[in-house]
């Protein structure tokens, strides 16, 4: 399970989804075939799963799957007691919020997710929640409380050895210097992450890369530039979001639904078959010691007194 959920994590992170849910849902799949179910690595992988497959739903737009599986996740990280787990799917829960323009519900995921990555002493964590608050600081029109997040997630990922998430806060700052024109300053941020992005392979920043050039460059007027921008962000858009990988994932989730109910029949099949001849074996016992004590009682009879 955790082999088949690193593979299907790095998929994800290099925009191929397709094979990203594939992993996930096996790796889904196994835990539902494993009879420890109490098992704290087996239940820690599950948890893993069912993220994985909620930020794949989160980048394809199904916020109502997205949700139902970071519920799960984060159900069962607190089963688990972990802080790391429960500040992460709490994250993840805002991010749904964000994407339907629940601001206020956000806020509160998000500070429950920094609450929690506080009790973890997780750097990482705390960083990304100084960028979520920077971004709804951001759609509040709070620029200058919005920079001020941003910065202090950079600081902190400028010692850190995560490449991936390293990105974010320079994206953020990049996005917002575009906005209130300082276009010098963005270039520097978007450099950073663009070079991090074409090293870790990654489709998803590539694409928030090249939308930022286009505006950048639309800016400028400078027409050649800028379409070859917004021509690179079109397709590497359309290949995360094709219609052939929202499909698929709904493909995934339907033959998985499918394989849990049969599975569910199964047990109950099995259970049956259980309970059926533990009857049948009842009865031949019952009738075995009603044959006996009936033996029993003929050879009492038949003794002499």
């Amino acid at each position: 399970m955790q082999a088949l959920n690193n593979i299907g994590t790095n998929f994800r992170r290099m925009g191929v989804l397709d094979e990203a849910v594939d992993y996930h849902y096996r790796a889904l799949h196994l835990g539902d075939l494993f009879s420890r179910r109490n098992d704290k690595t087996a239940m820690k992988n599950r948890v893993v799963s069912l993220n994985g497959i909620g930020n794949i739903s989160l980048t394809l737009g199904d916020t109502e799957t997205a949700d139902s599986m970071f519920r799960a996740a984060l159900k069962g990280e607190k089963t688990l007691g972990s802080h790391l787990g429960q500040a992460i799917n709490y994250a993840n829960i805002g991010s749904v919020f964000e994407k339907r323009n629940m601001l206020d519900s956000a806020w509160a995921c998000y500070k429950q997710s920094m609450q929690q990555n506080r009790l973890a002493d997780s750097d990482l964590g705390i960083s990304l929640c100084y960028t979520h608050f920077g971004r709804l600081f951001e759609k509040q029109g709070r620029r200058t409380e919005a920079i001020a997040e941003y910065r202090k997630a950079y600081e902190i990922m400028g010692t850190s050895e995560d490449r991936w998430h390293a990105m974010e806060p320079c994206l953020a700052l990049a996005e917002i210097y575009i906005k209130i024109g300082d276009e010098n300053t963005a270039m520097t941020y978007l450099a950073t992450a663009d070079r991090l992005a074409h090293d870790l392979h990654s489709l998803e920043h590539q694409a928030q890369i090249a939308k930022l050039y286009y505006d950048i460059y639309a800016k400028k007027d400078d027409c050649r530039r800028a379409l070859h921008y917004y021509r690179t962000f079109d397709q590497l858009s359309d290949s995360l979001t094709s219609e052939k990988n929202i499909v698929h994932m709904q493909n995934m989730r339907v033959r998985y639904e499918h394989e849990q109910r049969r599975a569910e029949v199964n047990a109950l099949n099995e259970e049956y078959q259980t309970e059926k001849s533990l009857k049948w074996v009842s009865i031949m016992a019952a009738v075995l010691l009603f044959v006996l004590g009936w033996c029993d009682n003929e050879f009492h009879a038949l003794r002499p007194s």
